[in-house]
């Protein structure tokens, strides 16, 4: 029998994956069976990835040029890939330019809808161990699964692997939970590191709101300090400890409740109430309910409540003028005024161009005819009497969309628990009466069709 020793070198890599034929000296073919090699193969211990044909290669005949030839390979360990999460919910933090109000729109919080999509789960992929020519196998990195679960008003979906928001709100992911926080925080004051904030939750400020800022928020807003000359909104109620200091420019806004510190040169206007711990100083004040002032003064500036406004003191010592209105919304009613005003001039201005051109068609028909001059009149005549029509319209429109009323003077109170001061201007509905001396322990209603001044 052939010794295979005799003619072959086995060489195998240092990592054990490949093994080589050399030929060293040449063989008869005849002498030579794969079943020879096989036994030789494994009588070096090779027994994995054995390469038949290169075995018949060998045995068809004594091709010098074929060595050496590979003739075992071993298979590479394939490591497992972990699962991932993949988020889909849109958490880009950058404002577009073409959305920039101003210079302090330095970002937009990502939010999140109700029943939105927040992020997939892949499953992970399984890996594969290796093995050497020698039949050893090779350990393979196992593939990890995402530890991640639904937080706080998020929910996960099996159907899909997906996690789902509850509610309206911005994405907190801590630790291997997913969270949506219907409240946005911010614990110092409002800087050009914040910006603006326009949220669809609530937004909580633990610390002061400098001139220029915008606030706006689809629930509450909470600012926990002062508020300078900004502008605040929010689609439920607003609460400030401290109170505003608005130098004529700072406007408050809520659907709901307005309770504040102290209200000082603002705008203000709640959907229910405004409550003032302190004063209301030379400030616009408009509730569609009421406004409490228990235990400070009402001094300068207008308030409009639908119900009834209550306070210690309304006016002062200095005689202020003081607007109280109770029932109507004063600035509603000041524009109604001023937009019915026009409305009667322009109404003359079109009866007059109607009979000027009247006139002139009517001569015109008796046979006369016009001169070139009365016809170029005439054509101004008409274009003029359009587009006075259309101020007119538009004067109609603007009338139309004032929400003049607050609620029924009839039922409205002005409750002052201290001192009604002089020069304060009443006027509940369309009846109007300033006050020309002090009163103590007052309240103010109508009866048969006048403004009564009344004690407690």
């Amino acid at each position: 029998m052939v010794d295979l020793n005799d003619h072959f070198v086995l060489f195998v890599s240092e990592d054990q994956m490949a093994a080589t034929v050399q030929l060293i000296e040449k063989y008869n073919p005849a002498d030579i069976s794969e079943e020879l090699i096989s036994d030789w193969l494994k009588a070096n211990k090779i027994t994995y990835g054995i390469n038949h044909d290169a075995i018949k290669s060998i045995v068809s005949q004594c091709d010098e040029s074929i060595f050496p030839i590979s003739i075992a390979k071993g298979t590479e360990a394939v490591d497992g890939i972990d699962g991932k999460i993949t988020f889909v919910s849109e958490q880009n933090d950058l404002i577009n330019i073409d959305d920039k109000r101003d210079f302090r729109d330095i970002k937009r919080i990502p939010s999140l809808d109700e029943n939105e999509k927040i992020a997939i789960l892949i499953d992970p992929i399984d890996g594969e161990p290796g093995m050497t020519v020698f039949g050893k196998k090779l350990p393979y990195r196992k593939a990890k699964s995402v530890k991640m679960s639904a937080g706080k008003n998020v929910v996960y979906r099996t159907e899909d692997q997906s996690f789902y928001s509850e509610i309206k709100g911005k994405l907190s992911v801590t630790g291997n939970k997913i969270h949506v926080h219907n409240t946005y925080e911010i614990n110092e004051d409002l800087s050009m590191k914040s910006g603006n904030i326009n949220f669809v939750g609530s937004v909580v400020i633990r610390g002061n709101v400098p001139t220029g800022y915008r606030v706006e928020a689809e629930g509450d807003i909470y600012v926990y300090g002062l508020v300078e000359a900004s502008y605040i909104k929010a689609g439920g109620n607003v609460t400030i400890t401290e109170g505003v200091s608005g130098l004529k420019k700072a406007e408050i806004y809520a659907d709901g409740d307005i309770k504040i510190g102290y209200i000082n040169q603002a705008k203000v206007e709640a959907g229910q109430n405004v409550i003032a711990q302190n004063s209301i100083m030379h400030s616009e004040c408009v509730a569609k309910q009421h406004i409490y002032c228990h235990s400070g003064s009402i001094i300068g500036g207008s308030c409009s409540a639908g119900v009834t406004i209550e306070a210690n003191e309304v006016g002062n010592k200095m005689h202020t003028k003081t607007e109280i209105t109770i029932g109507v919304d004063k600035s509603q009613f000041d524009l109604e005024s001023q937009f019915t005003a026009a409305r009667k001039t322009l109404i003359s201005e079109i009866e007059k161009l109607r009979k000027l051109g009247e006139g002139l068609e009517n001569k015109a028909k008796a046979g006369g005819g016009l001169s070139s001059k009365e016809r170029i009149f005439l054509l101004k005549q008409k274009n003029t009497l359009q587009v006075t029509k259309n101020k007119l319209a538009k004067i109609e429109e603007k009338i139309d969309s004032l929400k003049v009323n607050l609620g029924d003077e009839e039922k409205a109170r002005l409750i002052v628990k201290k001192v009604l001061y002089p020069n304060v201007d009443l006027q509940f509905g369309k009846y109007r009466r300033t006050t020309d001396s002090t009163h103590k322990f007052t309240q103010v209603y109508i009866e048969d069709g006048e403004i009564q001044i009344n004690s407690l």
